[in-house]
């Protein structure tokens, strides 16, 4: 028979409470990745749907989109480049070229605004890309001598730059380069 010994019930309660306290910190370590999973599924959502609520509805960029394919420029129905004829007329002092580049000008802002909220990382590139890849690149690629002359006459080559990056980021199939 064996005797009782304190320092035998002392290890056997530390060996308990050592088994407790990992099983414990296992536990809590899966607690805190089941709330980081939980907090970048949130981001992920707020940028998904960043995607889809950021941008003018489509009612509102069809009102422009057909104010300016009605104009000279006929933004939906061209299949090339601006002409230079067509971006010397843009910048025309008369009421109807100050009313379409205007337009255009907030058509491109709209445009740009867009693509430095991807570039932020507000927006999911993603389903950015999904959306708007072949609308952005069309417009990107027929708006560009107007964009230059802009860049040009205002000596700012940063105007639409986001634009740009974005659309050629899609272009490559490359993720756009974040500005954070």
């Amino acid at each position: 028979m064996s005797t009782f010994q304190w320092t035998d019930l002392w290890s056997f309660f530390a060996g308990v409470g050592g088994l407790a306290t990992a099983i414990i910190a296992y536990l809590a370590y899966r607690q805190l990745e089941a709330m980081k999973t939980s907090i970048d599924d949130a981001k992920n959502w707020n940028k998904i749907n960043s995607a889809f609520s950021y941008l003018p509805k489509s009612h509102e960029f069809n009102e422009i989109e057909q104010f300016l394919n009605a104009s000279f420029i006929k933004l939906i129905d061209r299949t090339s480049k601006l002409t230079d004829a067509e971006v010397a007329q843009l910048f025309e002092e008369t009421p109807e070229a100050n009313e379409v580049k205007i337009k255009l000008k907030n058509y491109l802002n709209l445009l740009e605004g867009f693509c430095t909220a991807v570039e932020m990382g507000a927006v999911d590139p993603d389903a950015a890309k999904a959306m708007y890849c072949y609308k952005f690149a069309r417009h990107y690629e027929e708006m560009l001598p107007y964009i230059s002359e802009v860049r040009t006459k205002l000596n700012a080559p940063e105007i639409f730059t986001s634009f740009e990056r974005v659309v050629n980021s899609w272009k490559t199939n490359e993720s756009p380069a974040k500005k954070y």
